[in-house]
């Protein structure tokens, strides 16, 4: 459990790529005893789960790769390429937990291969945060006062032959030094407390491992117990940051308000400045680049602590469950698994037959050019093509009223996909240029559609359509 502590957000990857392309990632999937199966991320984990199930008994781990066209660098330093990667382990971890309903698979799955995956991409990372704080200082420290002193002499020796403007110059300078001595002093104690902050985040994922593994072995009248300090454990873990990061908004404030006055007070002497070759000193913007650096990792390491206890919390809510219904006798459980059954299966063929209403009608138009609107219908094709797995596997039984209505759309939308909305989008871009609306954003959509990104395309397309029309 202690791996879902590095679990992110979500992004989608595309829309039109062949159904076994991992080139934005893999879903995989192995039963205990069983080989690996893995899938093109386009397929969705529900695919590889469903290979898995054929080879052995539960429980099946689950998790997601990265785009085999990246290296672990690449990954870890680009937002993008995270955000598309946490989406898919979000994915892999939501199937287990809610669609696949096995309370030890998603312990196998938190706890296998999807771990060891994130602890080299968090190792990664840490390296390479480990180094922002060190050098902003060291950036700050030199901006503040060495290179500072460094320009002052340079302006006293090319100002010597006008003594009352390097008199002027000379006070900004000493005045700079004098206003920048206590937020030196702050911003040392900032980044003292964040470089604590980072070394704890090894504690703060083992303690919430152990109260994965105290939930695990507890009984009905311990999880209680368990789940209140499972809250204690969220809150503790926000007031820290949250503290750090008001204190290093707070500072950037000042830095920034120190930087503008700084500015305002050299602005008359710029041109006896540029005369002499004299350059004023940048004195700030390392230390905000690093307290920017900082904020991100607080945020991002707050919004994993809260994943962390919310997914604790709902395994917490399946155990009791799970206890209560171990509790009734045989006939109470065969009982309550054919009702849950059944509200799946009502559940998945309201969805389905929603779905099937969606893509039976036409795209939405603009308001004034009257051209369609495709990105959304881009993501509904995606969604149903993504679901062609579940229907075709041979436990599908509870999902075959629901798949009953979708079998007939499948082949219809991987055309659309493949072929009609690339038309319409071309043709789309077409009557925009018509129009006279400017060639870049047009031809922004035009290099993704080449590309074969079809969703990125649609998104740009439908963007110059609004933009075209002031909205």
């Amino acid at each position: 459990m202690a791996v879902v502590a590095v679990a992110f957000g979500a992004v989608g990857a595309g829309c039109l790529w062949e159904r076994e392309d991992p080139t934005f990632g893999s879903f995989c999937a192995a039963a205990v005893g069983g080989e690996e199966h893995c899938v093109g991320e386009n397929l969705g984990p529900g695919a590889a789960w469903s290979q898995a199930e054929k080879d052995g008994a539960l429980p099946i781990e689950a998790w997601a790769t990265w785009p085999n066209n990246k290296t672990l660098d690449d990954i870890v330093a680009s937002s993008y390429s995270l955000d598309v990667w946490f989406g898919h382990i979000d994915e892999a971890i939501e199937y287990v937990r809610d669609d696949a309903s096995n309370a030890e698979s998603l312990r196998a799955t938190l706890a296998g291969k999807l771990a060891s995956l994130l602890d080299e991409a968090t190792d990664r990372q840490r390296a390479l945060l480990a180094q922002a704080p060190v050098d902003a200082a060291g950036n700050f420290k030199a901006a503040m006062i060495d290179k500072a002193s460094a320009e002052e002499e340079q302006l006293a020796a090319a100002l010597a032959a006008d003594k009352q403007a390097m008199s002027v110059v000379q006070a900004i300078f000493d005045q700079a030094r004098s206003d920048a001595a206590p937020l030196r002093s702050k911003y040392a104690g900032v980044a003292a407390r964040f470089a604590a902050y980072r070394a704890s985040e090894a504690a703060e994922t083992a303690a919430y491992a152990a109260l994965s593994a105290e939930a695990s072995r507890s009984g009905i009248d311990g999880l209680d117990g368990v789940e209140q300090a499972v809250l204690a454990a969220a809150r503790e873990a926000s007031r820290a940051p949250n503290e750090l990061a008001a204190e290093a908004m707070a500072l950037s404030a000042e830095l920034q308000i120190f930087a503008a006055s700084f500015d305002e007070a050299l602005a008359p002497h710029e041109e006896l400045l540029a005369t002499h070759g004299a350059v004023a000193p940048d004195m700030t913007s390392g230390a905000l680049r690093s307290l920017s650096a900082m904020l991100g990792y607080v945020q991002r390491r707050v919004a994993r602590s809260d994943a962390t206890a919310t997914a604790l919390l709902g395994g917490i809510a399946l155990r009791r469950q799970a206890l209560e219904i171990l509790k009734a006798n045989a006939g109470a459980r065969e009982a309550i698994a054919r009702s849950r059954i059944r509200r799946a299966s009502e559940t998945f063929v309201e969805g389905a037959r929603a779905r099937v209403e969606v893509l039976s009608a036409a795209p939405p138009v603009s308001e004034k050019l009257g051209l369609p609107l495709l990105a959304e219908r881009c993501g509904e094709l995606l969604a149903l093509v993504q679901m062609r797995p579940l229907c075709e596997a041979a436990g599908s039984s509870w999902r075959e009223a629901g798949c009953a209505a979708l079998r007939g759309r499948f082949d219809a939308a991987e055309a659309e996909l493949r072929t009609g909305l690339p038309r319409k989008i071309a043709a789309g871009l077409a009557a925009l240029r018509e129009q006279g609306m400017a060639a870049a954003a047009l031809d922004a959509a035009q290099a993704r559609l080449d590309a074969g990104d079809v969703k990125g395309a649609a998104i740009a397309y439908d963007a110059a359509v609004r933009g075209a029309e002031g909205t």
